[in-house]
């Protein structure tokens, strides 16, 4: 390939510092006969993650205000201060892979209609359910050939970026990804996955009830009514509604369950419940484990909790940018 494109590279961070000199490097080993910046764009890491990253000789900017962070704030951040061509999304807490960006670049320019192209995805030993219950379904969270959104990342024409207005929605706690893809193929774009490897994983080691609580604190099980709420009045809402489709059924059932506890009648209660026992009989035997089917409905009630509290989320225009600094340029 004779012209090299100049790719910006977005690192979304909060508290990374274990592994952000890692994904520094091996981005920086793989990019470095492109015309290239690396920004990480930080939503102010109490750890040294700042820090780490301005010794790597990157462009570090970062949130002002605690309270905007969120999954969808940091590749917007990321974005408003990206030029050139491509832009290479990246989490802190990965490792890019020898070889994606030629593939990657090579696709896209010669294949004008794509907006954005991912690869194949390497996860280390989970430790906990959710973690482990990802790891299982690789193939199905990150499926290779066409696809209507990439999860965990990928790189993207900044032309196309540029015709739906923005990168990531800053409202999102999660599935910031599938909502760009809606936006996209909305807009006439395809996306696809590689049969490539693209990053390598590092797996959250909180433990199973630890992370939900962390989650529920920090917003993320509220992001699947803040995505249905985001796509309100818009072509793609029906996506949206399929994309969090169990989420949606389960918060329909407990509502139905908890008017039925309301009756205060006893057969109506046991009534009412019989589909949640059926259900945790399902996942167990799927699961081949009680505890990890109990697990499983567990997650799952709290996302649908999340579902209803999200729906209440005020929405800020996401074209707005958020307040930021630049650390280090």
């Amino acid at each position: 390939m004779s012209h090299k494109p100049f790719i910006s590279v977005s690192i979304k961070t909060l508290n990374e510092a274990e592994c952000i000199e890692k994904t520094i490097d091996s981005i920086q080993q793989q990019i470095a006969e492109y015309p290239h910046k690396i920004i990480v764009a930080d939503s102010l890491s109490t750890d040294s993650t700042q820090q780490l990253a301005s010794n790597k000789g990157v462009t570090v900017v970062s949130l002002t205000q605690p309270a905007d962070r969120c999954c969808g704030v940091g590749h917007q951040l990321g974005y408003l201060y990206s030029e050139g061509e491509y832009l290479l999304l990246m989490d802190g807490d990965m490792e890019l892979e020898k070889g994606f960006i030629d593939s990657a670049i090579a696709f896209l320019e010669s294949h004008p209609e794509y907006a954005g192209v991912a690869g194949t995805v390497e996860m280390d030993e989970a430790t906990n359910y959710e973690f482990k219950s990802r790891k299982q379904r690789l193939h199905e969270i990150y499926p290779v050939g066409d696809c209507d959104h990439l999860g965990g990342g990928g790189l993207y024409r900044r032309s196309a970026i540029e015709k739906i207005g923005y990168l990531t929605n800053l409202n999102l706690h999660a599935y910031e990804e599938a909502e760009l893809g809606m936006r996209l193929v909305d807009a006439g774009y395809k996306l696809h996955r590689l049969n490539v490897p693209y990053f390598s994983h590092t797996s959250h080691d909180m433990p199973t009830l630890k992370l939900l609580m962390y989650r529920w604190r920090s917003g993320y099980n509220q992001a699947p009514g803040e995505l249905l709420r985001s796509a309100w009045g818009k072509p793609y809402l029906r996506n949206a509604i399929k994309m969090v489709k169990n989420e949606v059924i389960f918060a329909t059932y407990l509502l139905l369950l908890l008017v039925a506890i309301l009756t205060f009648n006893i057969d109506i209660i046991a009534l009412a419940l019989l589909p949640l026992v059926a259900f945790i009989i399902l996942k167990t035997i799927k699961n081949r484990s009680l505890l990890n089917g109990l697990q499983s409905v567990l997650n799952l009630a709290v996302l649908s909790v999340g579902l209803l509290k999200g729906l209440t989320h005020s929405m800020r225009d996401p074209m707005t940018p958020p307040d930021s600094k630049v650390i280090k340029e």
